[in-house]
């Protein structure tokens, strides 16, 4: 299994993070120690200290896109097509600047 580990110096010595378990933290003079160190220490933060479990659960069921109530809002508006056109002159004015 990979881990993605965050190294880091700070003052003379080399710190090594699990991103994806951030309470497996370790601090040591140099980089090849704090690898191996975060290495053991990985495995025994996730072999002795936490159990990891399986869950479910239920998801909402899906409802669509929220958007398509929104479409056609402006199918009558007669300024519609003014509208857009004053966007689209505004955008063409802000690209030449």
């Amino acid at each position: 299994m990979t881990f993605n580990v965050i190294l880091s110096k700070k003052d003379n010595n080399f710190i090594a993070r699990v991103k994806e378990w951030p309470d497996v933290v370790v601090e040591k003079p140099t980089r090849e120690e704090a690898v191996e160190q975060v290495k053991a220490r990985l495995v025994e933060y996730l072999t002795q200290q936490v159990e990891i479990i399986p869950i479910d659960i239920d998801l909402p069921a899906d409802n669509g896109n929220p958007w398509l109530k929104n479409f056609g809002r402006f199918a009558s508006d007669p300024t519609f097509d003014d509208l857009q056109a004053e966007i689209a002159a505004y955008r063409q004015a802000i690209d030449k600047e």
